[in-house]
């Protein structure tokens, strides 16, 4: 099966092509600008030509395109709403632009459930059939998997973990909610924690240091800081370590899942960070539950985009064939 995929991220867009195995032919990436989404398109189908002929195919060799995007989107009328980091685009029809250009069937999912689903289809716990994907990196997202099947929503919203509340007393989303998972444990938005605390607080921390000036202080700045033992740094890790967990605990308690997987900054900080969401986990889930659920960091690392845009196209395909 010629499969290939579109990962439309808020600073690039990768096309790959692959097949129903995971394993892929040939790959290739281009910024996501904010620039009209005509020139946008032009330069996306492009670079998808420039992919199927690398792989030497023709696009009439293709069995099905799955585009993996950030939300809010429609997957049913194939709509990209409003992507937050492309403030130029609204309600555009990517898979009509697509398939107009191709002449195959096109899938579209959010890039959360389309990484839970390259998850499910080839990644280390391939096959399970109630698995959670925390995307864990600039912001929260998840995927779920219930049953083998994808949890889509009424609205396809299913699996937006990162907004819901914590502490409506907490601080402000980017959402515009108070006290959403996102706003603790985000990259983006513990950058924006930290710079407040720092300023209000007068506070001297390496992490300024190293991230050479407060506002260039990011999730890297901050890990090693921490990680040299920087007294502000360790307390706020250990809160970053407190929010995953009780995230994470109450999703155990819902879903009841096999497997929970963790991306970027889990990928990225491994132990460091996971040892000690493990260790405070307990606090917010029943014994049984955690005790039948695997928790891990992603396996399939820097690939994840690409397959999570095949997990779409080969879902698609699997799904019209019943």
């Amino acid at each position: 099966m010629n499969l290939l995929g579109i990962d439309i991220g808020g600073t690039k867009t990768a096309v790959c092509i692959g097949n129903e195995k995971g394993a892929i032919v040939a790959s290739q990436r281009m910024p996501s600008t904010s620039e009209s989404i005509e020139s946008y398109r032009h330069d996306m189908i492009a670079l998808c030509r420039a992919v199927i002929e690398k792989a030497g195919l023709t696009a009439d060799q293709l069995d099905a395109i799955g585009i993996s995007a950030p939300g809010p989107l429609d997957c049913k009328r194939g709509i990209l709403i409003a992507p937050p980091n492309n403030p130029g685009w609204h309600k555009v029809p990517i898979v009509e632009m697509v398939r107009n250009a191709f002449k195959v069937p096109v899938f579209l999912n959010n890039d959360a459930n389309a990484c839970a689903l390259a998850e499910m289809l080839f990644g280390q716990y391939k096959g399970t059939k109630n698995l959670l994907y925390l995307t864990f990196s600039t912001g929260m997202g998840g995927g779920i998997i219930a049953n083998g099947d994808l949890i889509q929503g009424v609205t396809d919203a299913g699996g937006e973990v990162g907004h819901f509340v914590l502490d409506p007393n907490g601080p402000v989303c980017g959402c515009g909610q108070k006290g959403c998972w996102e706003a603790y444990v985000g990259g983006r938005a513990l950058a924006r924690l930290l710079k407040g605390k720092i300023q209000a607080g007068n506070i001297k921390t390496s992490i300024v240091d190293k991230a050479g000036g407060l506002e260039g202080i990011d999730m890297k700045a901050f890990e090693a800081a921490a990680r040299e033992g920087d007294p502000f740094a360790v307390a706020e890790w250990d809160q970053l370590a407190e929010r995953m967990a009780q995230g994470m605990g109450g999703l155990i308690m819902v879903l009841n899942p096999d497997v929970v997987i963790l991306g970027t900054i889990a990928i990225h900080c491994g132990d460091f960070i996971m040892k000690p969401i493990l260790e405070k986990i307990p606090k917010y889930t029943w014994e049984w539950p955690l005790k039948a659920c695997t928790i891990a960091s992603s396996s399939l690392g820097e690939k994840i985009g690409d397959l999570a845009s095949l997990g779409v196209a080969l879902t698609g395909v699997r799904k019209k064939a019943v």
